[in-house]
């Protein structure tokens, strides 16, 4: 049921990189299309990314805007337009781009001080968004574009330091909801970067996630218990986005061009292809590389392969990160396609070809394979993708687990130990051979995309939960309430 209260004045400020500002950006457009005043504050670039976008919903009526702050780049020392994490290829660079999230914090403020909000939303990387809300007087909710699963699991790691005083797993996670296990050590330097994320959300008035309900169920309580603090599910925003505003849209959402590698997808049977990408941030070395493409081909099953490379060239028979004759092989046994560059991934998932998904378990992929019910082979790179392997394989089964060689905060560290092809290969059979457990984890993996589907519904978890969170954001504008610390 659409709100009917006075619309209320909300900022939200998205963080720079992919992963955080498409999902809370299509939370922005959900809440504005609630009838309620929303602005995005970024800077010009990332403004760029989805400004067509803002632009269509405000033409259809929607109460949205955009406002742009300078990015700080020759105080940074970086050229004009690098202002997103997609565009780094270093962790300087990287460290440079997260730094300008702090930096912009006094023109933010003061923005925020001739103009106040009703309601504060800013991504959990601005940890300065708790002194600004409380100077201002402004309730926030804090939005964080992973699992409340992966919350926990952080929460957990950082408070029984003693579950890792062995240098070698398997690690067992103690007191949540399900068994939990890493097999690697959580790096030197995880405390360090967690802990301001942690603290990013207390004292507001909760937390927004890139989730559904049944995918966290078990864990929302655990946290709500843990933190005090409430936690609203309102994706896959993706999703949502297409059930909710584009399912009226006549717009063109694509080009009427056919990708090649759909094409190519037509010609093979049903769940017959496994799909391999780690995203844009996730660069593999050379020697992985390597290891990758002798693991897929021991396999003996046909692939899709979206390849980014470190320093990528024209060169794709160099032997530093291909066998010899892969390519020559591949093509003569029509078993496998590599790309370089820009593939539709939602289109992939959804094509009946594809039986697997090879992927680095970055959140948003995760949440894609999840909506194409798609089962997963899990090989996570850095950060959250340690958690998020964790929820595909143990929680939810829905996954094989390959794992990963060592633990990274970072995506542009270098490895100094690599996945080897023996993993690669296990890990891809015991998916798709169907003689094993195959089968059911596809059972599971279809289950799970009916739940998400259902929950954005009309009547979902989903949609109950962005209705749930626009009726409280009225609640506190007028007399503020008592925020739990």
């Amino acid at each position: 049921m659409e709100t009917k209260s006075k619309p209320i004045k909300i900022y939200m400020l998205p963080f720079f990189a992919q992963g955080h500002l498409i999902p809370l950006v299509n939370l922005a457009r959900l809440v504005a299309s609630k009838n309620q005043k929303v602005t995005i504050i970024t800077t010009p670039s990332n403004a760029q990314l989805f400004d067509k976008t803002i632009e269509h919903d405000k033409a259809t009526g929607s109460f949205i805007n955009v406002h742009i702050v300078k990015f700080p780049a020759t105080q940074l020392g970086l050229p004009i337009g690098v202002e997103n994490l997609f565009a780094a290829s270093d962790n300087q660079t990287a460290s440079k781009i997260v730094m300008a999230a702090h930096i912009l914090k006094p023109e933010i403020e003061a923005f925020m001080k001739q103009n106040p909000p009703d309601v504060f939303i800013p991504d959990i990387m601005f940890t300065w968004s708790e002194s600004t809300a409380k100077i201002l007087q402004i309730p926030r909710l804090v939005f964080n574009p992973i699992s409340i699963f992966d919350v926990c699991m952080i929460e957990a790691i950082k408070s029984h330091p003693e579950a890792f005083v062995s240098d070698s797993g398997p690690y067992h996670i103690p007191e949540l909801p399900h068994p939990i296990t890493l097999p690697i050590k959580p790096s030197p330097g995880f405390a360090r970067l967690t802990e301001p994320l942690v603290e990013a959300e207390k004292g507001s008035h909760g937390v927004i996630v890139n989730s559904f309900a049944e995918l966290d169920e078990g864990y929302t309580e655990y946290y709500e218990n843990l933190t005090g603090r409430k936690v609203w599910h309102v994706g896959p925003t993706s999703l949502m986005i297409k059930t909710t505003l584009e399912k009226t849209d006549n717009i063109s959402n694509g080009s009427s061009t056919k990708h090649k590698c759909l094409t190519w997808l037509d010609t093979k049977e049903p769940s017959s292809v496994v799909y391999i990408s780690f995203g844009s941030l996730c660069s593999l070395s050379n020697d992985q590389l390597l290891e990758l493409a002798k693991g897929i081909e021991a396999s003996k099953h046909q692939f899709l392969w979206v390849v980014h490379r470190k320093g990528d060239d024209d060169d794709d028979d160099n032997e530093n990160w291909l066998p010899k004759g892969f390519k020559e092989r591949m093509k003569e046994e029509n078993r496998g396609m590599l790309i370089k560059g820009w593939v539709p991934q939602p289109l992939i998932l959804d094509h009946p070809s594809i039986g697997g998904f090879l992927t680095h378990c970055g959140w948003n992929a995760t949440v894609e394979a999840i909506s194409s019910g798609v089962p997963m082979i899990t090989m996570p790179g850095f950060g959250d993708q340690y958690y998020n392997e964790k929820l595909v394989t143990e929680v939810h089964r829905i996954g094989v687990e390959v794992g990963a060689a060592e633990w990274s905060m970072s995506p542009y560290d270098a490895k100094k130990t690599v996945v080897s092809w023996e993993r690669i290969e296990k890990g891809v059979k015991s998916l798709m051979d169907g003689d094993g457990g195959g089968n059911e984890i596809r059972k599971r993996a279809k289950d799970m995309k009916e739940k998400a589907w259902k929950a954005v519904q009309e009547g979902g978890s989903s949609q109950n939960c962005l209705t749930a969170l626009v009726d409280y954001l009225q609640s506190v504008v007028g007399p503020r309430q008592s925020i739990n610390n």
